[in-house]
């Protein structure tokens, strides 16, 4: 694991920016899950609109990463060595970020059912 995080060939790389784009996906759908409940908030101010239209939130979280990921991917395409360590950086920065959050919603999932019960 610790040879991947470090790793910043152009492979590596195209594998943590898919990873990212996964995340980034998983999010949103746990995000408007958990919203539906009625129990969460959307505390990403730049999302707290966005969220009230799946519209929207399809658009902004699912297909406008993906062609900016796609674009990064292909500048990072014709860096050098250096800009490929630099860029793996700041991907594993986001990766590091979006795994965070992600975990975040499992355990706001995980305690839902105490937030029912809480309820009755």
């Amino acid at each position: 694991m610790i040879a991947f995080i470090k790793n910043s060939t152009l492979d590596s790389i195209k594998k943590k920016l898919f990873i990212l784009y996964l995340l980034n996906v998983t999010d949103i759908i746990f995000t408007l899950l958990l919203l539906q409940t009625g129990y969460f908030a959307e505390v990403n101010i730049l999302m707290v609109n966005a969220v009230k239209s799946p519209f929207a939130s399809f658009m902004l979280k699912i297909i406008l990463p993906a062609l900016l990921l796609y674009y990064l991917y292909r500048k990072i395409c014709i860096s050098d060595t250096s800009q490929l360590r630099a860029a793996n950086i700041g991907i594993n920065i986001s990766l590091t970020l979006y795994t965070l959050v992600n975990l975040s919603h499992l355990v706001w999932t995980a305690l839902l059912p105490v937030f029912m019960r809480m309820n009755y």
